[in-house]
């Protein structure tokens, strides 16, 4: 049974705030802080990303209109990845306005922010056993990595879920080798594979990189 400050431990709530205004950013956090939630924030959906892999939040809080990654294409990737997390979007576009299908479960306009309601919505939607402040379980599985029509590799990040080119290599050990996703900063297991046929598997599997790919 637990007792004194490892229950309080147990029932602290975690909340992701990711808003690229800084003054409405410390004005929820200081409210949900208030209200004795552990907050974490993020300047947009990449960085929001970035804070994931250090632990789970109970939920979310996203705007929408953000640089770098939007809470559009954030919270869709939420979805995907982890369904099992709550989102809350605040935004300045009207409910009305807002598209079709958008993956959040409450929604709290910024033009008639009202603390005690967001609050509320919080309360409703993180009831229950507080199970997710371990970080994600690594993905071990490579990516695959292919050329395009100019001669360079492409992955698709499986954490932010762009493409991007391969800018380095890193070799560990001899049949590992790892690259950085320029657009989130993951580290990507990955291994290579033939595009449209245009390459012999000797020369995808052998020295295929390209001679502005810089390896480590």
């Amino acid at each position: 049974m637990l007792r004194g400050s490892a229950m309080v431990r147990q029932l602290v709530k975690r909340v992701l705030v990711a808003d690229d205004d800084p003054l409405f950013q410390k004005y929820i956090s200081r409210h949900l802080v208030a209200a004795g939630y552990v907050v974490r924030t993020a300047l947009d959906g990449l960085d929001a990303i970035a804070r994931l892999r250090a632990g789970l939040p109970d939920l979310i809080i996203s705007d929408l209109n953000m640089p770098g990654m939007s809470g559009y294409e954030f919270l869709e990737v939420v979805h995907k990845r982890l369904p099992q997390i709550p989102v809350i979007l605040i935004s300045a576009v009207h409910f009305t306005e807002l598209p079709q299908g958008i993956a959040a479960d409450a929604y709290c306009p910024k033009s008639e922010f009202i603390p005690e309601q967001l609050l509320q919505a919080i309360s409703d939607l993180t009831k229950g056993p507080h199970s997710r402040t371990a970080p994600p379980k690594a993905d071990s599985k490579p990516v695959r990595a292919l050329w395009d029509e100019n001669g360079y590799f492409i992955i698709t990040c499986d954490d932010c879920f762009r493409e991007c080119l391969v800018p380095r290599l890193f070799h560990l050990g001899r049949d590992k080798k790892w690259t950085i996703c320029t657009h989130c900063g993951k580290l990507v297991d990955l291994f290579f594979a033939e595009d449209s046929g245009t390459k012999s598997d000797g020369d995808v599997h052998g020295s295929t990189e390209p001679p502005s790919l810089p390896t480590q």
